[in-house]
């Protein structure tokens, strides 16, 4: 498989005062014109090593990725107390990476999916909602929606994170059993459970045995304390790398977007 080309990318999001958004954009060496292609969005520490996995899978399987640093135009630091006070305020990042690759030579604009990690993958599980997407797209929508580990216990419980009456869209649901922020592997069932049928059968879950937060991002274990975690209670929260668990999520991202995409 040759290697893909490696571009260092600036493009504007869509706040009234647009941010310049840096990423680092991954175009396949293939031959062909136009690809379908995945944004992969970092979480509250900030660009990890964890994006670069899941774009090398992806690359390889012939998408282009774009990895965008949301914290560095903000000059943020990463963490639980350096990042935006809202994962809402994120999402005209989000928009703007979008209309970036929908203008690319090299990206087909109606194929392209999103994919997030914990804040990240709270604003995946949002762009996939009418009430937030429709802030930016007039009858258009992203093509598929990858969130991981995203917080699963906030959604339709907290203020602005309300999740259903989804775009025609599907959707891959990736937490870890013994993720301490939901602190309950059936959290995404009854969440999912709870939506309207039609909103249901768009949602794919998969919960990882013995997984913790963060179980994709290579040297991430520690313990952190924060206010979201144990479903809102606060206090401590282990992350820990699971190697294993790392190749079965980037086997189901390719899979999965293959699938929605291709």
């Amino acid at each position: 498989m040759a290697v893909p080309s490696l571009h260092y990318v600036t493009f504007r999001s869509l706040h009234e005062a647009p941010l310049s958004i840096a990423a680092r954009l991954r175009v396949p060496s293939d031959g062909k014109e136009k690809h379908p292609t995945v944004i992969l969005l970092h979480g509250s520490a900030g660009p990890s090593l964890r994006e670069g996995g899941y774009a090398d899978v992806l690359n390889e399987a012939g998408f282009v990725t774009l990895e965008p640093d949301q914290w560095s135009a903000r000059g943020l630091a990463g963490g639980a107390s350096g990042r935006p006070r809202t994962v809402i305020e994120t999402l005209p990042d989000l928009y703007g990476a979008r209309a970036f690759l929908a203008a690319h030579p090299a990206v087909d604009s109606n194929r392209i999916g999103v994919g997030g990690f914990s804040f990240g993958g709270v604003a995946a599980m949002l762009a996939a909602t009418h009430k937030h997407n429709d802030r930016f797209l007039d009858g258009d929508h992203f093509d598929a929606f990858m969130p991981v580990y995203p917080a699963t216990w906030t959604y339709n419980r907290v203020p602005d994170f309300e999740f259903g009456d989804l775009v025609d869209a599907p959707i891959l649901l990736i937490t870890g059993a013994s993720d301490q922020y939901d602190n309950d592997p059936e959290v995404s069932a009854k969440l999912v459970a709870g939506l309207m049928a039609e909103d249901r059968a768009k949602i794919r879950i998969e919960v990882m045995p013995d997984s913790h937060h963060g179980f994709d991002m290579p040297g991430v274990d520690m313990e952190v304390s924060d206010p979201f975690g144990n479903q809102g209670r606060g206090g401590t929260v282990i992350m820990r790398y699971s190697p294993q668990t790392t190749e079965r999520s980037h086997s189901l991202a390719v899979a999965f977007f293959s699938s929605a995409l291709k």
